[in-house]
């Protein structure tokens, strides 16, 4: 039967005698699930068998004492088995070390539902034969990289290539200043826990290789980009401008799913 441990545990036993604990993981999973013979039980033994004792996934037992820590790792661990129970035993691979450690340290800590489904399906693709080819390294560090706000800014690109945005500026026909920049339609703000920060979460996209931002192009023919204008000259009224002289203009760009974005998408959105 699994144990749980505490620090005297840790103490007299040392941490040779946690680890081989830790390495039992049909008894975690007896405590998650509460039967070895439900569905996915076996298909997630086998595809952790050569992650488990590596990384802090020795320390399951001991994070499984600590009630958010277990929650997380319950939750996560469900998620996972629930993807992998009608998946064939002998279609499971082992996952390898460099994507399923990095993960698996994960499942304990983030409660996030947004990046622990990023998580679970990365490393549920990395555990079928059939998708372990498209779970690539570098997308564990993308989501570690990700805010809740930017995975939901991300989803949008599930079913769509483009985002149009505005930038709004205090023109003159001397200089200019800028009022607000990658300014975009009001119903992706909706649901973001800091929507003033769009803009850095949009370059955040960016800078992880997700989306490119084209300030030399829009989306032909669109007509948000009326709707955008309409929207946010109400944000900037006239007082607000730095000088008496000022006039607000828009520029239009757009916002796209670049091809590495859509793989990561691909691979771990569950669509």
């Amino acid at each position: 039967m699994f144990r749980f441990f505490n620090t005297e545990d840790i103490m007299a036993s040392g941490w040779l005698d946690v680890a081989k604990e830790a390495l039992k993981i049909p008894g975690l999973l007896v405590e998650v699930y509460g039967d070895l013979a439900k569905p996915g039980v076996r298909q997630v033994g086998k595809a952790l068998d050569t992650v488990l004792g590596l990384g802090n996934t020795i320390l399951w037992p001991i994070l499984w004492a600590n009630e958010r820590s277990r929650v997380y790792l319950e939750k996560n661990l469900l998620d996972y088995c629930k993807r992998l129970e009608h998946l064939p035993v002998e279609k499971v691979v082992c996952v390898a070390p460099e994507i399923g450690v990095p993960i698996a340290e994960k499942l304990a800590y983030v409660g996030d539902e947004k990046l622990s489904d990023l998580y679970v399906t990365l490393l549920a693709k990395a555990s079928d034969i059939d998708t372990v080819s498209q779970a690539h390294p570098s997308f564990i560090n993308v989501i570690n990289n990700l805010s809740p706000d930017d995975a939901q800014l991300l989803e949008f690109f599930v079913n769509n290539d483009d985002i149009e945005f505005v930038t709004a500026k205090w023109h003159n026909p001397e200089l200019y200043s800028i009022a607000g920049d990658l300014l975009i339609a009001p119903n992706f703000l909706s649901g973001l826990t800091f929507p003033q920060n769009v803009p850095a979460y949009i370059n955040n996209l960016a800078g992880l290789g997700l989306v490119s931002i084209h300030r030399d192009r829009t989306v032909y023919k669109s007509d948000v980009y009326a709707i955008l204008e309409e929207y946010w000259t109400i944000k900037f009224p006239k007082e607000l401008a730095p000088e008496a002289d000022r006039e607000l203009v828009f520029e239009g760009g757009v916002i796209s799913i670049t091809e590495f974005g859509s793989q990561f998408i691909a691979t771990c959105h569950n669509k």
